[in-house]
C-alpha cells in the first residue's frame, strides 16, 4: 500500500509541474495525437524615441575658398609681319577654306553676346570699339597713321572669339572637328588672341598684354597696317570665360615707312611690365631679373634686320640695363622658338630693348640703339 501511495504522489507532483509551466490546465483536454501548442509569444511595447539633443548638430566645416584660376594668355606663335602664319613644327596645317563645312548648331547654351564690333569706316553714329581706340592710341605714340575697321572681317573675328571660349581652346586655328568652327572664324584666327579665365577680361587687358609682348608689339605698330577687325566674347560656363581677337594680318596694304620708334620721340607712354606667356618666350635668352619692363622698339624695315648691334637706356639720367632682342641675337627656349622668333623680328628689322626693371612712372627716358649706320637715339617719358 505504501508503494501505491508513493506512486500516486509522484504522479500528482508531475501534473502540478506541467500546470505551472503552462503546458496543461485541468480543463484543457486534447484529443489523442493532437500536437501541443507552444505558449503565445510575448509582445512588448515599442521603445520610445530617443530624446532630441538640446543643442543643434555641429555644422560641416565650410569648404576652403578656391583661388581664381590664373589668367591664360596667348602661348602659340603669332602671325609674322608679312602675314604668313608661323606655326610650331608639330602643328597640323589648316584645311583649305573651300572644303570647310558650315558651322553646326551649338550643342550647349550660347555664351554672352560679344561686345559690339569695330565701327566700319564712315559709319555715321557708329560707336568705335575700345580696342580700336586703344590700338590707335598705341600707334599715335609711334607717330603712325590710324587704322580703320574692316566691316567685312568683323563677323569672322567675333566667330573666332566665340570659338575660343566655347571650345575652351587657345590657338591660332580652329579645329575642323569642332562644332564651333567656321570658315570666317578661321580666316581671323592667325591674328592676335587673348584668352582668360577671368570673366571681366576684355579689350583693355588684351591690349596691355600685346603692348608688353616683344612678338606682339611690332605688329601693332607695323607702318603697313591700314585695316583691322576684332571680336570679343564671354562664356561664364567655360574654363576660358573671355576672349579677345585682333586681325592684324589681312590689313597690311599700306606703304612701309621706316624707321618706327616706340614710344616715339617726345611721346608719353604708360609704364608696363614685359608680357609673360608669349610663344616664343621672349625672355628665355635674357638674364634673369625680378621683372622686366615692356619693350622699347625700333623698327628699321625688312632689309635692315641685322643692323642693330647694341642698346643703352638712361632713366632720369641713370643708366638702366636692358636685354636686346634682334633677328640675329634672339635665343629662344629651343631651336624651334629661336627660328620663329628671329623670323618675326626679321620681317620688320625689329630691335627691342627689354629694360631690366619696369620703367618708373613719370620718368624721363633716353634710349640709344647702336646700328651699322650709326646710332639712333631719342627721348620719351612715362606717364605719371
Amino acid at each position: 500500500m505504501w508503494a501505491v501511495l508513493g506512486g500516486a504522489a509522484l504522479f500528482a507532483l508531475g501534473l502540478a509541474g506541467l500546470w505551472q509551466a503552462g503546458w496543461w490546465s485541468p480543463g484543457d483536454a486534447r484529443r489523442p495525437g493532437e500536437a501541443t501548442r507552444p505558449p503565445a509569444p510575448r509582445v512588448e511595447e515599442p521603445l520610445a524615441p530617443p530624446p532630441q539633443a538640446s543643442t543643434p548638430p555641429a555644422q560641416a566645416p565650410a569648404a576652403p575658398e578656391v583661388p581664381a584660376a590664373p589668367e591664360v594668355q596667348e602661348t602659340l606663335p603669332p602671325t609674322d609681319l608679312a602675314g604668313t602664319r608661323q606655326d610650331r613644327q608639330d602643328t597640323v596645317p589648316l584645311s583649305p577654306a573651300a572644303q570647310e563645312p558650315p558651322l553646326p548648331a551649338p550643342a550647349q547654351p550660347a555664351p554672352d553676346a560679344p561686345e559690339p564690333l569695330l565701327a566700319p569706316p564712315g559709319a555715321a553714329g557708329a560707336r568705335t570699339s575700345p580696342l580700336l581706340a586703344g590700338l590707335n592710341r598705341v600707334r599715335a605714340r609711334a607717330g603712325l597713321q590710324t587704322v580703320m575697321a574692316e566691316a567685312a572681317w568683323q563677323a569672322g573675328c567675333a566667330g573666332h572669339a566665340r570659338y575660343l571660349v566655347r571650345a575652351d581652346r587657345a590657338e591660332h586655328r580652329e579645329d575642323p572637328a569642332s562644332p564651333f568652327r567656321s570658315a570666317a572664324g578661321e580666316a581671323c584666327a592667325p591674328g592676335h588672341y587673348f584668352v582668360s579665365s577671368r570673366a571681366e577680361s576684355g579689350p583693355e587687358r588684351a591690349l596691355t598684354y600685346w603692348v608688353g609682348g616683344a612678338f606682339h608689339l611690332p605688329q601693332l605698330i607695323d607702318p603697313r597696317l591700314t585695316r583691322v577687325a576684332s571680336g570679343v566674347a564671354h562664356d561664364a560656363a567655360g574654363g576660358f570665360q573671355s576672349a579677345v581677337v585682333l586681325d592684324v594680318r589681312r590689313g597690311l596694304t599700306g606703304a612701309g615707312r621706316y624707321p618706327v620708334r616706340y614710344p616715339g620721340p617726345g611721346q608719353s607712354a604708360p609704364s608696363l611690365r614685359a608680357a609673360t606667356g608669349e610663344w616664343p618666350d621672349a625672355l628665355a635668352g635674357c638674364p634673369p631679373v625680378a621683372a622686366r619692363g615692356a619693350p622699347v622698339a625700333l623698327l628699321l624695315g625688312p632689309a635692315r634686320a641685322a643692323e642693330v648691334t647694341g642698346v643703352s637706356l638712361q632713366v632720369n639720367g641713370t643708366p638702366l640695363g636692358a636685354c636686346l632682342l634682334t633677328a640675329t641675337t634672339f635665343s629662344g627656349a629651343n631651336e624651334d622658338e629661336t627660328r620663329v622668333g628671329r623670323g618675326v623680328l626679321a620681317a620688320q628689322g625689329a630691335a627691342l630693348a627689354l629694360p631690366d626693371a619696369p620703367l618708373p612712372a613719370g620718368a624721363a627716358v633716353n634710349v640709344r640703339f647702336q646700328t651699322a649706320r650709326g646710332p639712333v637715339a631719342w627721348a620719351f617719358r612715362t606717364e605719371p
